[in-house]
């Protein structure tokens, strides 16, 4: 009876370290999944946010094109210059530094 015990006890030890390393495989795979798609919801997110930008500096792009086609293209270079604090030569530029701004 001792060695059909000892059978038994080994069947089921290898069954049990079986079944272990089964729930331990399951338990990565879940947890690998559940990562992946995580990082998929996350870089979706990032592309949806890219492809917007992306078309905002299509669209911009689209109509500082359509301005240097035109016919008022110096008036916008002008615009531009003085935004950045450029004049024209012979001109005199004036700050206001009394204003609250």
């Amino acid at each position: 009876m001792n060695k059909m015990s000892l059978k038994l006890n080994k069947k089921n030890a290898a069954r049990l370290s079986v079944m272990a390393l089964i729930v331990v495989l399951a338990v990565y795979c879940a947890f690998t999944l559940l990562s992946n798609y995580s990082d998929i919801s996350r870089l979706k997110t990032q592309a949806a946010k890219v492809n917007a930008q992306y078309e905002q500096q299509v669209n911009e792009n689209d109509k500082i094109r359509a301005i240097l086609n035109s016919d008022n293209k110096d008036e916008y270079i002008e615009q531009k210059a003085r935004e950045k604090g450029y004049a024209k030569e012979g001109e005199i530029v004036f700050y206001d530094i009394s204003s609250n701004r």
